[in-house]
């Protein structure tokens, strides 16, 4: 995201009031040094970020009809597995199917461990590229708000039927937060400005 633009869009959010609920300080006003804590559920934000799951969307419809290639073309070797059986060891048309299966099979599982590597890589560069939007609408907005420490926390509840998830739920570093203090909503509307704002130059994306 360019800086300027994303400056403007939090001067348009301030003045629309959407984040007027937050109370860093007495009276409602931000501390002056850069003092103040926040917290933000990062997970939250992904599951709302509209470009990040139309991405995933694409990617997991491709993932599919790559998977019912793979099992398309293991039914076909199959296939041809049972055929060969049907002829004599020994004879010329069983060498010849048998080269050919082997040479489908190596062919198979080459082309299947590249193509998992290529879509593992690219989901990577997803989650990190949509990361990197949410710590630049972070900071931005942390420099609005002179807010000094932005804490990952997890919102959501426990499952009480699950005794891992009550551990982790037990073990989870915050305990309390003050209301105002979570700026998850905050940075979900100005990414979704952001979606809804046309491409840029290097694929970087501003916002009106």
């Amino acid at each position: 995201m360019k800086t300027s633009l994303i400056s403007a869009a939090l001067v348009a959010i301030l003045a629309a009031g959407a984040v007027a609920t937050l109370a860093f300080a007495q009276g409602g006003a931000p501390a002056p040094n850069g003092q103040n804590i926040a917290v933000i559920d990062v997970g939250v934000v992904f599951e709302k970020h509209p470009r990040f799951k139309s991405q995933m969307d694409a990617l997991k419809a491709e993932i599919d009809a790559t998977e019912k290639g793979w099992k398309d073309q293991a039914t076909q070797i199959n296939a041809a597995i049972e055929q060969m059986k049907t002829l004599k060891p020994d004879s010329p048309d069983y060498h010849r199917m048998e080269k050919d299966i082997a040479t489908r099979q190596a062919d198979f599982n080459v082309n299947k461990a590249l193509k998992n590597k290529e879509l593992m890589e690219r989901q990577g560069k997803i989650y990190n590229n949509t990361y990197k939007e949410v710590e630049s609408a972070v900071k931005e907005f942390c420099q609005q708000f002179n807010v000094a420490l932005v804490i990952r926390y997890n919102s959501k509840p426990a499952d009480s039927g699950d005794p891992q998830e009550i551990l982790r739920n037990i073990q989870r570093p915050i305990v309390y937060i003050k209301p105002g203090y979570d700026i998850t909503d905050d940075i979900i509307n100005l990414l979704n400005r952001s979606a809804a704002a046309p491409q840029n130059g290097g694929g970087r994306v501003g916002v009106r």
